[in-house]
């Protein structure tokens, strides 16, 4: 499994024109951060916004059709949809929550996808002045070749990954199923931003990542970085099917190389009935 190929030259512009993009972005929220700022909900009680991701992904809307006008930017907060050969797969900012509280842990990603390929990826996490960057020759982060690398099962390993957390109980299969990866990893570690998560993956930080409720927005940009550094990726739709292309997943596990997913305790989360508080 790797990043689709495309020319050269046109892809190292692309990317640069999406770097750019990214941090201008991101020097925007920056400015803003640790301030106090004002969370509006959305389709549910954990799922925010605020004024600055609608201004950051109106930034980046603007730079990349500027830039490419016959391309399509499909972000989180304006949506989006199209033909177009080119298309941006944009959140402005992942990690609202942490970002609106004053946690340094968002970031601002944008997936490349070409001819409904996915071949690049770029994030950038202002706290940190970090930009992470992949194609299919590689992942940089602030120019710097990084490479993943994951333990071979869950107890050598580290693991980022996001909980259930509505109102709704677990039902005793699903809780199980948590416990046995609570018990069986080195370390979890939740850390509110997918793709930051993704990210950390991709440069040998972090093992392995694990969502099982997620939007193209939140992944697109992470896994082109987890494939760029020689990563792998087991992908899925809720009723437990391939996600075809991979971008378009809605549960997933993101690996460095050398793990075996199948041998894992994910495993047996990612397949979980796509209510898992109704499993039983």
């Amino acid at each position: 499994m790797t990043l689709a190929r495309t020319e050269p030259v046109a892809l190292a512009e692309d990317l640069a024109d999406c770097a750019a993009a990214a941090c201008k972005a991101g020097a925007y929220v920056h400015r803003h951060f640790g301030g106090l700022i004002r969370a509006d909900h959305k389709s549910r009680h954990s799922d925010v916004v605020t004024e600055f991701d609608l201004g950051a992904e109106e930034i980046i809307r603007t730079a990349l059709i500027k830039a490419y006008p016959a391309s399509t930017v499909v972000g989180e907060e304006f949506g989006g949809a199209g033909e177009s050969e080119i298309a941006w797969i944009v959140d402005p900012i992942d990690g609202t929550s942490n970002f609106a509280g004053g946690l340094p842990l968002y970031c601002i990603s944008i997936g490349v996808v070409v001819r409904g390929e996915l071949v690049a990826g770029v994030i950038y996490d202002p706290e940190r002045d970090e930009l992470f960057r992949g194609t299919a020759g590689g992942v940089t982060v602030n120019g710097r070749p990084a490479e993943s690398r994951a333990g071979e099962d869950d107890r050598d390993c580290v693991c980022l990954m996001n909980f259930p957390y509505e109102a709704r109980p677990l039902g005793a299969t699903a809780m199980a199923r948590y416990l046995d990866a609570l018990k069986g990893f080195r370390a979890i570690r939740r850390l509110g931003s997918a793709a930051l998560a993704l990210a950390y993956v991709s440069a040998g930080r972090a093992d392995v990542a694990c969502e099982i409720s997620t939007k193209p927005w939140d992944h697109a940009a992470g896994m082109a970085l987890v494939l760029a550094a020689g990563g792998g990726l087991v992908c899925r739709l809720h009723d437990g099917s391939p996600a075809t292309p991979l971008w378009k997943a809605e549960r997933y596990i993101a690996h460095g190389r050398g793990f075996e997913p199948a041998q894992s305790t994910l495993d047996g989360i990612l397949t979980l009935s796509p209510n898992p508080e109704t499993a039983s």
